[in-house]
């Protein structure tokens, strides 16, 4: 069995849930039912040329400065009219000549762009194509002829009209393998020597840095409580998040990107954060709170709105809403508790397995 897995660094939460797929294609490669996996990961962005990387730029600006912009193209749908969709197969369509190098069985999607190059390449070989939608809420853009099966969050994401007909499977998003089977609470803090009988607060400030952590942090060292903070890919926001917490004398610790995330967020109590799908299906599946801020307008601002409902999150917004909100869960233990009981309802940290281990039974039927 060959399995290409196709995504694209816009964010980083496409890379991270085809991590999550390649650690589930391993771990059933090595004996699943007497059967060889061999598996391909093709990232356009890395492999792309200018085009790409541009794109890709871009959308890291938006991300950071052009919420309002991106607003527009997202309720617009403009990006999903006939002839955008005409440019992005123009766009993408020199890299289906990886996957007749490669001759896969099965392709595997984490990005609406490469679930199109799936869609050329079965055009041409008939090859089934599975996407994985990244977030809570799906999107025309996602939507494409000829998908064979989609995988997606929660038993709510089947209800959009835009999947209506569609070949759905509820599964999660998927995960790393280290939050398949996380430590508890206490193992993780002394593994991390995080103090035991403490609150822990966790903040990520975003990929890029896009959440104004600094209130947030001023907040919660007048609580007491131990900080941990990521910083994401800026090494520029890392060496000044480090400054921060060394003037304001903080109880903490800051980490640039890293790969121990199961494992600090198994040991925290509490998370501040923008609500990227995957971020958010990560902390659901060890039970963490949240509370969402400086969401990027469409699929976050979704995100948000649908874990809150569910009980397992707070939407503040903006830091100046959140430091309300954080007053009030910090005082309020009885809340944290009730939050951290429903995110763990919503958790599915065992995704990546059930994705691949239905893409292998389907594929096996062909």
């Amino acid at each position: 069995m060959k399995v290409m897995v196709l995504t694209a660094l816009y964010g980083s939460g496409h890379r991270i849930a085809a991590r999550g797929l390649v650690d589930a294609l391993e771990y059933l490669g090595i004996d699943h039912d007497h059967r060889r996996i061999n598996f391909s990961v093709l990232d356009i962005v890395e492999e792309g040329g200018f085009a790409e990387k541009a794109s890709s730029k871009a959308y890291e600006f938006l991300m950071r400065r052009g919420h309002g912009v991106w607003k527009l193209l997202y309720n617009s749908r403009v990006l999903t009219t006939g002839p955008f969709r005409r440019l992005y197969r123009m766009q993408v369509k020199n890299f289906v000549k990886y996957l007749e190098r490669y001759s896969p069985n099965a392709v595997i999607s984490t990005h609406f762009l490469t679930s199109l190059i799936g869609i050329i390449y079965k055009e041409r070989s008939g090859t089934p194509i599975f996407t994985v939608i990244t977030d809570f809420a799906a999107h025309p853009l996602w939507i494409w002829e000829g998908t064979n099966r989609y995988y997606v969050a929660l038993d709510t994401t089947t209800k959009d009209p835009l999947l209506e007909g569609a070949d759905v499977r509820v599964t999660g998003i998927p995960l790393r393998k280290g939050f398949w089977n996380p430590p508890s609470k206490e193992e993780a803090r002394r593994e991390l020597n995080y103090p035991l009988w403490r609150t822990v607060v966790l903040i990520s400030a975003g990929s890029y840095a896009s959440v104004d952590v600094e209130p947030l942090v001023k907040k919660l060292k007048e609580y007491g409580v131990f900080v941990v903070l990521l910083a994401g890919k800026r090494r520029d926001a890392y060496r000044r998040f480090l400054t921060l917490f060394k003037e304001l004398k903080v109880d903490g610790v800051v980490y640039p990107f890293i790969d121990f995330v199961p494992k600090v967020m198994a040991a925290s109590d509490l998370f501040i954060t923008k609500a990227g799908g995957v971020s958010v299906a990560e902390a659901l599946s060890v039970g963490l709170p949240m509370i969402f801020v400086n969401n990027m307008p469409g699929q976050e601002e979704l995100n948000a709105r649908i874990v809150e409902s569910k009980g397992a999150a707070i939407n503040s917004k903006t830091p100046g809403r959140a430091l309300k909100d954080l007053e009030d869960l910090l005082s309020d233990t009885k809340k944290l508790r009730l939050m951290g009981e429903r995110a763990k309802k919503l958790g599915r940290p065992k995704a990546s397995l059930k994705i691949v281990s239905d893409i292998l039974g389907y594929a096996d039927g062909i």
